[in-house]
């Protein structure tokens, strides 16, 4: 199999093995897990081609999808897209193995399994994607899935809360990113990343609206300031979604963008003047709310901000040196952040708690999980021989050459970070402290082997620096860094950057000892106003103006509704019609007997207003319909006269049927000016729409109807060109049109029926009906 094929591959079959796992969830139960790990075998086999990097051409595979339209599901694999890919399948598959361990008895596994590997394709075919469109199709699709994910457990408020949170944000970036994605390919001349003209997009007026909305998108995935508010409500998904979305997958959906569209707009000051910054400030801010949170998922989901504006800085740097060393990072940060959510997973898991102060001692009853915790906490926090010792110290040379003020902001964040990753080793010093009734003991196999895989890996990156090199050598063609010389070892002499550790640890230590004042200081520096409190004033007034404008408008009586509509209709048809002025085209001469028709038509629509009597107001609207029919014969449409006799007699039916319940003409009194009011909107509604017709006469492209006319009977066997239109060339389009049907005729028949249920024999009082427990858990 080609390279090309297995990236396909990759992509789609966790797609398929969703589906799979969706039907053998009652079956499997907790089982389902090892064969959604399988879905991940193809993203785990990319290591072979991976390992051919970077003297190896990038594989790409096209299927064309729209191609009329220029559109292909084109996926690459270039070295960074591979190692990406690797990543998710590494921490897709621990993920769904800890799954089989950690959920209870009474989850549900084939919806719980099916929505992961949803979004573990989602996320591979964004980062093998090379097709724009399809690109953001699936940057979309991680949206809806972490939706899903992040509210599992529905029936807890901040489980819905933490989704509904997570969605938003993500849709602003979404919107972003679809005009950013179009933009660029007006500016560049294709719909593929790699076919795009660099220097034309450049040289384009709308390289810098691009190149804002893709940060904007960028940063609301990624939890950048201030759209960071989602990711620590998010964390009250299960740990498995917690450790696979947040350490590797979805939070670097962003990092990815600025990644590798970083190519296009870094030679743009404003490219690395907004994200330099901003990446710094998420350093800072993330890893100061980190350290005074006491629930030790918090404090994960605090830390992963904090890390994700570490990479941000870096690949923003826009050099060689910074893709280097971010991309390093990115590996460090998805082994030791994961491990951690693992074991935060497992205390949770064997003492029901993760606050901070209900825990102690641990070190004695979990050996295990604290040797794992005690690896990845000291890589986060940047001490040798760890794996994060050698990134941060590559973080430090790359600040250093930006100035004093960058260092500076840099160290201050990593004391932060050194601070809080040994806050979170508290739990396993000091005397044994647990909730009541909990005995900690250590945890089974399928819960610490993940942990401990990643924690080793950690361990293994700082030891044997040159494996971890190598992986991230393989991204330095696609990214553009093989002219970077640096390289991946624990001791580069005494230099600044050493220095600056040094320093690290000394404020970190500083920070630790103090910890009851920087908790005090912390209190009083609180800001009343934060994103949260802005996000919910938002929504709140979002709401309200929504609740007040409903009731302003659909509690008004239908006439007035009416008015409202056809008022919006005059206006759209005007506005139409003042930006293409070219109205009058020529549409031919209409047969004479569109005379009377138009004559009846008329007749029927004054008729109605003349009325006295509500029975008099439905037949002469009948006229109007029958009207219409007639045009239909007169213009050689009797398929479409059929359906119009057929649906106009059924409107008469349906009025004569509620003829009682309709209001009486006295009831609705008009005033003069009402009456005037009402011939003016008819009039501006009826007229616009009739210029709006005219205007659109003038095709935009050629017609197609006489394709369809020479070919109908050829290709399709019949003579009546509407019919073999409907089933052969709209094959589908009709099938959707007559499913849509069938569910309409289903929802009827549940209402009708849903009246009789419980009803007695004799026609007494209906019997209560128990309620089953989803229906008293939704009261």
């Amino acid at each position: 199999m080609s390279v090309g094929r297995a990236v396909t591959l990759a992509v789609f079959l966790p797609f398929l093995f969703a589906a799979l796992c969706a039907w053998l969830g009652t079956r499997l139960e907790r089982r389902t897990g090892y064969v959604a790990a399988l879905a991940f075998v193809p993203a785990l086999l990319l290591a072979l081609p991976l390992s051919g990097m970077p003297g190896a051409s990038p594989a790409l595979e096209v299927t064309r999808w729209v191609p009329t339209l220029g559109l292909a599901l084109a996926f690459r694999g270039d070295g960074f897209s591979l190692l990406f890919a690797v990543l998710i399948g590494v921490i897709g598959t621990l993920a769904s193995l800890y799954a089989v361990a950690y959920l209870s008895e009474r989850e549900r596994f084939g919806r719980f399994y099916a929505y992961l590997l949803l979004f573990g394709g989602s996320m591979l075919g964004l980062v093998l994607s090379d097709n724009l469109v399809v690109l953001f199709g699936f940057w979309e699709m991680t949206s809806v899935t972490s939706f899903l994910l992040i509210g599992l457990w529905h029936t807890r408020s901040a489980a819905r809360d933490g989704a509904v949170k997570a969605f938003l944000v993500s849709a602003l970036g979404g919107l972003a990113l679809l005009a950013a994605v179009a933009l660029l390919g007006i500016a560049g001349g294709s719909t593929t990343l790699s076919g795009l003209d660099v220097e034309a997009l450049r040289a384009s007026p709308l390289f810098t609206p691009a190149l804002l909305l893709t940060l904007l998108a960028a940063f609301t995935k990624s939890a950048q300031l201030p759209f960071h508010l989602w990711l620590p409500t998010a964390m009250e998904a299960p740990t498995p979604v917690s450790a696979f979305l947040h350490s590797a997958t979805m939070v670097k959906a962003g990092v990815v963008l600025v990644a590798k569209f970083g190519l296009l707009f870094g030679s743009s000051p404003l490219w690395g003047g907004i994200i330099v910054p901003v990446g710094l400030a998420t350093l800072v801010w993330g890893a100061w709310i980190a350290l005074r949170q006491t629930d030790l998922k918090a404090l994960l989901a605090y830390s992963t901000v904090s890390q994700l504006g570490l990479l941000m800085s870096l690949y923003g740097l826009a050099d060689a040196e910074g893709r280097f060393t971010a991309t390093a990072h990115l590996l460090n940060h998805a082994a030791f952040k994961a491990a951690l959510f693992f074991v935060v997973g497992i205390i949770d898991h064997e003492t029901g708690t993760r606050e901070v102060p209900r825990l102690g001692g641990l070190r004695k009853a979990m050996p295990l999980t604290f040797a794992a915790a005690l690896l990845a906490s000291l890589s986060m926090a940047g001490v040798p021989p760890l794996g994060g010792f050698i990134s941060k110290e590559l973080f430090y040379e790359a600040m250093l050459h930006r100035g004093p003020v960058f260092i500076a902001v840099a160290v201050l964040g990593s004391a932060l970070t050194f601070a809080y990753s040994f806050r979170l080793l508290r739990v396993f010093w000091g005397p044994p402290r647990h909730p009541p009734g909990a005995e900690p003991h250590e945890a089974p196999p399928g819960l610490l082997v993940p942990a401990g895989l990643l924690a080793l890996t950690a361990l293994a990156f700082g030891l044997l620096p040159g494996s971890a090199e190598a992986l991230t050598r393989t991204a330095q063609n696609a990214l553009n860094f093989a002219t970077h010389r640096g390289h991946l070892k624990l001791w580069h002499g005494v230099t600044p950057a050493l220095l600056a550790t040094l320093l690290t640890w000394g404020l970190g230590a500083v920070l630790i000892g103090q910890a009851a004042q920087v908790g005090v200081l912390g209190r009083r520096l609180t800001p009343r106003v934060n994103a949260n409190t802005v996000y919910y004033a938002l929504t709140e007034g979002v709401n309200v103006l929504s609740s007040r404008l409903i009731a302003r408008t659909q509690g008004l009586a239908l006439p007035d509704q009416l008015r409202i509509m056809l008022g919006a209709a005059a206006l759209i048809a005007g506005y139409a019609v003042w930006r293409a002025p070219q109205v009058f085209h020529p549409v031919g001469t209409p047969p004479l007997a569109l005379l009377p028709v138009a004559a009846l038509l008329v007749a029927g629509a004054v008729g109605v207003l003349l009325a006295r009597s509500r029975l008099t107001a439905v037949v002469v609207t009948g006229l109007t319909g029958f009207g219409s029919a007639a045009a239909f014969l007169a213009l050689r449409a009797p398929d479409l006269a059929l359906t119009q006799l057929l649906v106009e007699a059924v409107t008469v039916i349906l009025f004569l049927l509620v003829f009682r319940s309709l209001p009486r003409s006295r009831d609705l009194p008009r005033t003069r000016w009402r009456y005037a009011l009402d011939l003016l909107l008819a009039a501006s509604a009826g007229l616009g729409a009739t210029l709006l017709v005219l205007a659109g006469v003038r095709f935009l492209a050629p017609p197609i109807s006489p394709y369809y006319l020479a070919n109908s009977y050829r290709l399709g066997g019949g003579r009546n060109v509407v019919n073999v239109l409907l089933v052969d060339f709209r094959g589908f389009d009709t099938l959707g049109e007559i499913t849509v049907v069938g569910m309409v005729a289903l929802a009827v028949l549940g209402l009708v029926r849903l009246g009789k249920k419980g009803r007695a024999p004799g026609g007494g009082a209906p019997t209560p009906v128990p309620a089953t427990p989803g229906e008293k858990e939704e009261a």
